[in-house]
């Protein structure tokens, strides 16, 4: 996995540190569907920068590889090779799945999120902009 060390707004052109910005997630709804934005935000402008969309599926796809996870674990030190290897393959395939899923839901929603004031002024808020 790369590791990004820093970013530059694409809006305020601030500098900064992965390391400096809190990653956030914030139920949302969006066309009547309930999701989960996961984001963080650039600490100057406030520039919101979408990670990625969740649904219950994506958290039942999740949960499915993490069993698969487990599995591989428990069999660990069994001296079965057919069933690790099978097992390593699940894995993947759960991956994958999962992946192309994410993916899937992020190009269902393009559009962009921003920081708006509520009602009363008081709490900043999320919207999504088609």
């Amino acid at each position: 996995m790369n590791q990004i060390e820093s970013i530059v707004c694409d809006e305020c052109k601030q500098e900064f540190s992965m390391n400096s910005v809190n990653i956030n997630e914030v139920p949302i709804e969006i066309d009547g569907q309930a999701l989960v934005l996961v984001y963080f935000a650039c600490p100057k402008c406030d520039k919101i920068y979408r990670i990625c969309l969740k649904d219950d599926r994506y958290e039942e796809l999740k949960e499915d590889l993490e069993k698969t996870k487990k599995r591989i674990r428990q069999n660990h030190g069994s001296g079965n090779e057919e069933l690790a290897r099978w097992l390593q393959r699940m894995v993947e395939c759960r991956h994958n799945r999962l992946k192309e899923y994410t993916i899937e839901l992020n190009r269902k929603f393009p559009g962009a999120f921003i920081f708006a004031a509520s009602e009363n002024g008081e709490e900043k808020i999320i919207k999504y902009l088609p």
